[in-house]
């Protein structure tokens, strides 16, 4: 697999965004994403299939020691890859690196696959948002993933 994470830029915003409609039933607003590129605090990746185009997209919020994973999503044409892993430790990596102590995130309950990734890299669930998403409603885990219980880089301590 030869894929390239990088930063994202604004010109790979209409990437983002088809990829944020093909993935959820309530997708961010265009205007809400194009914002996300003016936030001093986000911080936006993409991976490029071997092909070159933007497969997948993460966004994570650093704010002080403490980060947020706002988004994440992969194109249903390259879903079961590994993208999305790889895309997930490459940006927890770079916010460890630039002095974040811990990552939390939500996820609805029902998603089982995210779940297990999650977990996988050292995510634990510590609570639940009641009716957090709509389209359909469903509650949230809130996972939290420590610098110290990230599975894969432990010089990064």
């Amino acid at each position: 697999m030869s894929v390239t994470i990088r930063r994202a830029v604004l010109q790979d915003l209409p990437d983002i965004i088809a990829i944020e409609e093909a993935s959820f039933s309530s997708p961010w607003s265009h205007q809400s994403l194009r914002a996300e590129f003016d936030n001093r605090v986000a911080r936006y990746y993409v991976l490029e299939g071997e092909d070159g185009t933007v497969a997948a997209y993460a966004d994570l919020w650093l704010i002080a020691d403490e980060g947020q994973l706002a988004n994440i999503a992969v194109h249903p044409s390259a879903r079961g890859l590994g993208y999305g892993e790889t895309l997930l430790r490459t940006a927890m990596e770079a916010v460890f690196h630039d002095g974040c102590r811990s990552v939390f995130l939500e996820v609805r309950l029902s998603n089982a696959a995210a779940i297990a990734l999650y977990e996988k890299l050292g995510y634990e669930k510590t609570a639940i948002r009641k009716g957090y998403y709509s389209q359909p409603v469903e509650d949230a885990y809130i996972m939290n993933c420590t610098k110290e219980n990230y599975r894969w880089l432990r010089h990064l301590l």
